[in-house]
């Protein structure tokens, strides 16, 4: 991936991401050609390139001799409205092939999604990963959750959280932790995975310097470095812990912030460096994650059909 590709690719997810938590509103400055030619080590004109194309998607204004804006019309509406009748097209033809007429077919999605309300047991260690967890579960999967730590398994309260959840999530690095568990309780485990392209993109970074992490809990700090440590990039690790006052972070550098410090920064400066991915499960997970659920809404629905039938 060229220089330009990548830039916009970040950028574009920083101020999507960034509109979807409130951290930017349209009409907001974002970070100038001559901050982000600094952040990457690139020349002010890919910067400039990369927003040629954002601009170009509706994402950003430039105003002359007054900087970069997000923009009121953030997704050219023609263009993706295009995109994803050739998609959904697609996806109707084929259940139509399954026969399950069009019409029907969204009832059909809605009740394997939403006949039944999962809730899951979080295995991350600290609060910030359970925080990205817990959000992307619940907006997208509709899972409600609850965490564990692994320091207190055998407590009271662990037992009654795995007694009542219907499935169990944790990070790579409980993965083995999580697999016993479900074992034990009889439940599914899914281990969450990260989007290639965001640990791509991280480690890039982090080969060329700092990376500061804005997070709320200090643990954090640990599941950076069982990351980052083996590949030899911790060094290039920065960790700040939010709390009342705005946290220092160099002119130009890049700027990771987990959805538990959102709230910290937002109206602030630093909003517009920032990057919050809005999701951050990869592809396979994505899988798992929905085969746990539409598998569960389906069992459901044949017990209400077969107590009918009774």
């Amino acid at each position: 991936m060229d220089q330009r590709r990548e830039i916009t690719d970040v950028l574009r997810q920083r101020i999507v991401s960034g509109l979807h938590l409130g951290l930017l509103s349209p009409g907001d400055r974002f970070a100038s050609t001559r901050d982000i030619a600094e952040e990457f080590g690139v020349a002010p004109r890919t910067a400039m390139a990369a927003y040629r194309t954002l601009e170009t998607e509706g994402l950003i204004e430039r105003r002359e001799r007054s900087g970069i804006y997000i923009a009121a019309a953030r997704v050219p509406e023609g263009a993706m409205l295009t995109q994803l009748a050739g998609w959904l097209i697609e996806v109707l033809v084929e259940a139509r092939g399954r026969e399950i007429p069009p019409i029907a077919f969204p009832e059909r999605v809605r009740r394997c999604l939403e006949t039944l309300r999962l809730r899951a047991a979080c295995i991350t260690g600290n609060n910030d990963q359970y925080h990205e967890l817990s959000s992307e579960l619940k907006e997208d999967y509709g899972i409600e959750s609850d965490s564990i730590d692994p320091e207190t398994l055998e407590g009271r309260s662990a037992q009654t959280t795995l007694t009542r959840t219907d499935l169990i999530v944790a990070t790579s690095l409980h993965a083995t932790l999580a697999q016993q568990l479900g074992a034990r309780w009889r439940k599914p485990v899914v281990v969450t995975r990260l989007r290639r392209d965001i640990m791509s993109n991280l480690t890039q970074s982090l080969k060329k310097g700092p990376v500061y992490f804005l997070a709320t809990d200090p643990r954090f700090g640990e599941a950076l470095h069982t990351i980052f440590a083996p590949a030899g990039l911790e060094e290039n690790v920065r960790l700040v812990i939010v709390g009342a006052g705005l946290p220092t972070v160099p002119e130009g550098a890049p700027m990771i912030v987990m959805r538990s410090a959102v709230a910290n920064i937002a109206g602030t400066a630093l909003a517009g460096r920032a990057t919050v991915n809005q999701r951050v499960f990869s592809s396979e997970t994505a899988r798992e994650l929905l085969t746990v659920v539409v598998r569960a809404n389906m069992a459901a629905l044949m017990g209400r059909l077969n107590d009918r039938a009774g």
